[in-house]
C-alpha cells in the first residue's frame, strides 16, 4: 500500500471512529446537552489540527470581564454595558480583537445594523470584521450577542465536521438492539407522550419473542 493510500485510510478510519464513538455517546443524552458534547469534540479536533489556539478556546468557553473598562462611546450606546465589558474583554484577551472597540466606534452604523439583526449569526459583518474567520464570527457573537451562539455553534460543527454530528436520525430500536446484551441493558428515560413499548414489542414480534 502506498503512502498517500495508507495516509487517506487512516483518516478515514480515524474519522469513522470519532463519529461512531460520538454517535454512541449521544444516543444516551439528553438533547439540549448533544450540542455541547459535539462542540467540545469539535473544538478538541480542530485545536488537534492548529485551526484553533488554546487561548481562542478559552475565550470561547470563559467570557473574560475586565476589573477595568474604558469608557462607552455615546455611539455605542445601543449596546448594554454588559456587552461592552465582553468586547473590551475580548480585546484585552486576543491580539486578533485588540482593535474591536476603535473598529466598533468607527463603523457603529454598520454594527447597531448588525447587533439588532433577528438573526446575527448569519448576517454580514461590518467591513473590519467581514473576512474574520468562522471561529472568530463565534468569538463577536459570544461577545456581542450570546442570544444567538447556540445556532452558530450547530453551523460551526456542521462546517468543520459534517451534518451527521448535529442532525441526528430518527429512533430506531432496531440498531439499539444490536448493541445490547446481558451485560449492557438499556435504560429509557420517559416523558409525557412518548412510550418505548411498541417499539420494543416489535423487535420482540421480529424475534419470535412475545409477552
Amino acid at each position: 500500500m502506498d503512502p498517500a493510500t495508507l495516509k487517506l485510510r487512516v483518516q478515514n478510519l480515524i474519522e469513522q471512529i470519532t463519529f461512531e464513538g460520538y454517535d454512541y455517546t449521544r444516543r444516551g443524552t439528553f438533547e439540549k446537552h448533544k450540542l455541547i458534547i459535539a462542540t467540545m469534540l469539535c473544538l478538541r479536533i480542530n485545536k488537534r489540527k492548529k485551526m484553533i489556539t488554546e487561548a481562542e478556546e478559552s475565550a470561547l468557553i470563559k467570557k473574560e470581564i475586565p476589573l477595568e473598562i474604558d469608557n462607552q462611546p455615546s455611539s455605542l450606546m445601543f449596546m448594554s454595558e454588559t456587552v461592552w465589558s465582553a468586547v473590551i474583554g475580548l480585546s484585552q484577551t486576543l491580539k486578533t480583537f485588540q482593535e474591536l472597540p476603535k473598529q466598533l466606534e468607527s463603523e457603529a452604523l454598520q454594527w447597531k445594523k448588525w447587533y439588532g439583526e433577528e438573526k446575527a449569526e448569519s448576517a454580514d459583518l461590518p467591513k473590519s470584521q467581514k473576512d474574520c474567520s468562522s471561529f472568530h464570527k463565534l468569538l463577536l457573537l459570544r461577545a456581542l450577542r450570546p442570544d444567538r451562539l447556540t445556532g452558530a455553534l450547530r453551523e460551526y460543527v456542521r462546517e468543520s465536521l459534517s451534518d451527521a454530528y448535529v442532525e441526528q436520525p430518527a429512533f430506531d430500536m432496531n440498531k439499539i438492539y444490536e448493541v445490547m446484551s446481558m451485560k449492557i441493558p438499556v435504560f429509557f428515560v420517559l416523558f409525557p407522550g412518548v412510550d418505548p413499548t411498541p417499539a420494543v414489542e416489535d423487535v420482540g414480534k421480529g424475534l419470535g419473542k412475545t409477552i
